[in-house]
């Protein structure tokens, strides 16, 4: 028997583009005492980022406490560790109690994964970070309260507002989810009109801000099925890589977290292990797994790094891996363009929001000018005037197709201005808000368009048939039935209008 799930407090999930700030500032006070007082006051990176997995973690426990997804007592009212138990040593095996809880959540106690496993805070700064969390006011309530509950997003800015480390050395900047629903809307939308339950991957994928939205998507149009069949279909079609293993770890607990607000009032360890989530650690560029497999993608999806590669080693690696656009001083994002389209299948949809860099600078003329007039080409949006959270930089997204160009026309959307003022809600900027509306009305003419067809299509076929059978033409019916799946309403689905 199908069943819907119960409909969430967070259901609406619309998007801010916020950050929590009371919550970053105190964990970030935090850290940067911790790092002093064991590096003596040196710099010392690999202390930062130890300390900073020790804070992301606890606040990744206290996530799954307040979601009532394992039983972790961080918060208030949680007690104090056993006595003659040392508050480092309670924390780890609270995190260890909840890898054990499915088999994808192994890596988030994994000490080549996560260093806390490795490197100790002081005593005195382990009980303060946990009196941080027993006493700090509105922490919790900056962690997930709000229209990002179910889905982590708070969890996911919280790392990359923490970690210099993955900011400045892996480039990990979120995907607002405003601007992931226009790449789902141009990608996923269509993909869907040709296999029911496309597969994507995200070979940049961060903590899963895109994929987080992409299996809400798969599974707001699951609602036929049984919900634990949706649900593992879902997952099943949903891809991650990434080169910092912390980060992917976080993106397997929000995919799971996710999973089990769907099937309602489960916990982590409630979920069946056939339900495995495919999010793994490693260099999308070049190495050589089986997530990264050739022609094997229906949607592929990137925000990728824009930086330059600064080892010299991996540089020559890539410059060798994708000799057709690595030119001069190239930046990430380059070789990327060329990856995701490697992912994707024969006709297969690719989105990307990139550094417009290559626009404008030498190195980008061969990507310019000889690969992607080679692929089919459908979207050039300037998003260069538009407030997006986190990017600094002047960013382009471009859609595609993985095959030879097939129509004369390249919808192009054309920045005339930038914002005023830093909108309130990024998501309703003026700028974002004009790109919003003309592409989702594009993409709904065309939408119809195919669906009408198919309609006229249909209609001939069954008018055929009844020829054949009777000798007389049935009269056709002339209302298409343009009936889309309805979403979970749990999850929600973004209007064309919203």
């Amino acid at each position: 028997m199908t069943t819907a799930p119960p409909r969430a407090a967070d259901a609406d999930d619309s998007p801010s583009g916020t950050r929590p700030a009371v919550l970053t500032r105190a964990l970030a006070a935090w850290i940067s005492t911790a790092t002093n007082n064991l590096s003596g006051g040196r710099p010392c990176p690999a202390a930062e980022q130890a300390m900073v997995t020790w804070a992301h973690t606890t606040a990744l426990l206290r996530h799954a406490e307040l979601r009532r997804l394992a039983p972790v007592a961080l918060g208030p009212g949680g007690g104090e560790p056993p006595a003659g138990t040392d508050t480092r040593t309670w924390i780890r095996r609270a995190l260890h109690d909840l890898a054990a809880a499915h088999p994808d959540l192994r890596p988030l106690a994994d000490p080549v994964i996560n260093p806390m496993l490795t490197t100790d805070p002081t005593a005195a700064d382990a009980a303060a970070l946990l009196q941080l969390w027993r006493t700090g006011t509105g922490l919790s309530a900056d962690l997930i309260d709000g229209p990002h509950q179910c889905r982590g997003h708070r969890l996911g800015d919280l790392y990359q507002a923490l970690s210099t480390q993955a900011r400045s050395g892996r480039a990990l900047v979120q995907t607002p989810t405003f601007v992931t629903r226009l790449l789902l809307r141009c990608t996923l939308d269509k993909a869907r009109f040709e296999t029911p339950v496309p597969t994507m991957i995200d070979p940049a994928c961060g903590t899963g801000h895109i994929l987080v939205e992409a299996l809400s998507a798969t599974l707001s149009h699951q609602r036929h099925r049984d919900r634990l069949d949706a649900v593992a279909a879902a997952l099943a079609a949903v891809h991650g890589v990434d080169l910092d293993g912390y980060a992917a770890a976080v993106a397997r607990y929000r995919l799971l977290a996710q999973a089990a607000a769907v099937l309602g009032g489960h916990t982590l360890a409630d979920i069946p292990d056939r339900l495995r989530v495919n999010i793994t650690q490693a260099n999308a560029l070049l190495d050589d797994h089986p997530l990264l497999e050739a022609g094997r993608y229906d949607v592929v999806l990137a925000n990728p790094p824009y930086i330059t590669c600064k080892d010299p080693t991996d540089r020559s690696a890539i410059r060798a891996a994708y000799p057709e656009v690595c030119h001069g001083k190239f930046s990430l994002a380059v070789p990327f363009a060329v990856l995701v389209h490697r992912l994707a299948r024969p006709g297969g949809w690719v989105g990307q929001l990139t550094a417009n860099s290559f626009m404008k600078r030498e190195f980008g003329r061969p990507l310019v000018e000889d690969y992607l007039p080679s692929v089919d080409l459908r979207w050039i949006i300037d998003t260069s005037g538009a407030y997006i959270p986190g990017h600094g930089t002047p960013t382009v997204i471009l859609i595609s197709r993985n095959q030879p160009p097939s129509t004369p026309t390249i919808r192009v959307v054309r920045g005339n201005r930038g914002e005023p003022c830093v909108p309130a809600d990024p998501a309703r900027g003026h700028v974002w808000s004009a790109i919003r509306e003309q592409v989702f009305a594009a993409e709904a003419r065309e939408e119809f368009d195919i669906g009408y067809g198919r309609h006229l299509a249909a209609q001939a076929v069954t008018m055929l048939a009844g020829v054949a059978a009777t000798g007389t033409l049935p009269a056709p019916v002339t209302r298409p039935d343009l009936t889309r799946p309805q979403p979970y309403p749990a999850l929600g689905t973004p209007s064309l209008t919203a």
